[in-house]
């Protein structure tokens, strides 16, 4: 997952790309019907409130999903934790991460 630093009140983009040890996409990522599926939500660390609910993702190659961030709806400057859940052909993969909002 890429997450580049970012202040509050800006869009962010956050990028997750799935690949092996050697780099290279898996098959299954290609999805059984062609279009997988990532959803995206993001917690407020400071209270638990999810300032991003269970939002699809856009797959913008294979194995490949971006979200823009609008970081004005968010509670402010503080840290939240990101999941991303991608759904290919039956294999679910998570990954977790955090970003922090500066003033």
């Amino acid at each position: 997952m890429t997450i580049k630093s970012a202040y509050a009140g800006e869009d962010v983009p956050l990028e997750v790309s799935y690949t092996d040890s050697n780099g290279a996409i898996d098959p299954d990522d290609q999805g059984s019907d062609g279009t997988p599926d990532a959803e995206i939500t993001i917690t407020d660390n400071s209270d638990g409130t999810e300032v991003v609910s269970a939002q699809s993702m856009t797959n913008t190659a294979t194995g490949e999903f971006e979200f823009v961030w609008d970081t004005s709806a968010a509670n402010g400057p503080g840290t939240y934790r990101v999941e991303i859940t991608a759904e290919f052909g039956g294999e679910t993969k998570i990954n977790r991460s955090q970003i922090q909002l500066k003033e």
